[in-house]
């Protein structure tokens, strides 16, 4: 069997892994992580599989999720890691997470490095992937269906791992709440309460909550990392593939 896995708040790790699965060529079983429930499952997967996991990067890092990856386990499994961030940089994501993954069992096979839209600014990553990025996503689609051995590839960064800690922040419930729950049924990480009020120690600022508000009451104010990163990374960035 293949599958694909994600974890995508804001779907644009969804999206680009459904870009290079559909470029794959293959019928994919497609495993959505974002929700917690999802994660406590527990899936074993088969030497024959074959896995095209997509996470988003922050901070140069994996997403700081406790269990992320604790319901997966392979059997000699081959995985395809896409990492996917907004222009700016993934660092040591790739490294790290290819570490977390071989010691579940997988075997990393190749790995992209795929821009998608920035979750706090509209300019960085704008679009993407695009009709610009397809022929090379076609391309290594092509090279992962043609790769013969189950060896595992060298991934870019470095250890010590980039240090990076997650802010200690949440978007705020403003005035206008209409007590639909969808930014807590659709939290990915439970951090918001009964009063919809967010827990900024399990908050992971993936502006999923900002982004399905009804009536757009949920804010939290990211102008100036915006304008930071919009002033030294707006250049766009191409994306990497290894294999």
């Amino acid at each position: 069997m293949n599958y694909r896995l994600f974890f995508s708040p804001t779907e644009g790790t969804a999206r680009a892994t459904g870009l290079l699965c559909d470029a794959i060529g293959v019928p994919f079983v497609s495993v959505d992580l974002t929700l917690p429930e999802a994660r406590r499952q527990s899936r074993l997967f088969a030497a024959d599989d074959l896995v095209v996991f997509g996470l988003p990067v922050y901070g140069g890092r994996m997403p700081q999720i406790p269990g992320l990856l604790d319901g997966l386990q392979g059997e000699n499994t081959p995985v395809v890691l896409c990492a996917c961030y907004g222009n700016r940089h993934y660092d040591d994501m790739l490294l790290e997470w290819k570490t977390e993954m071989e010691k579940r069992g997988f075997v990393c096979i190749a790995a992209a490095a795929i821009v998608i839209p920035h979750v706090y600014s509209n300019l960085l990553g704008r679009g993407r992937p695009d009709e610009e990025d397809l022929p090379a996503i076609r391309a290594f689609a092509h090279a992962v269906m043609n790769k013969r051995d189950k060896i595992s590839v060298a991934m870019p960064g470095s250890f010590p791992y980039k240090k990076w800690e997650k802010p200690f922040r949440t978007p705020d419930k403003t005035a206008g709440c209409i007590k639909c729950g969808l930014c807590q049924k659709t939290c990915p990480t439970a951090a918001i309460n009964d009063d919809f009020i967010g827990d900024p120690a399990a908050c992971i600022q993936c502006m999923k909550c900002v982004r399905i508000c009804p009536v757009k009451c949920r804010q939290m104010d990211m102008s100036a990392v915006r304008a930071y990163l919009e002033s030294h990374y707006a250049a766009r960035r191409e994306n990497e593939f290894f294999i």
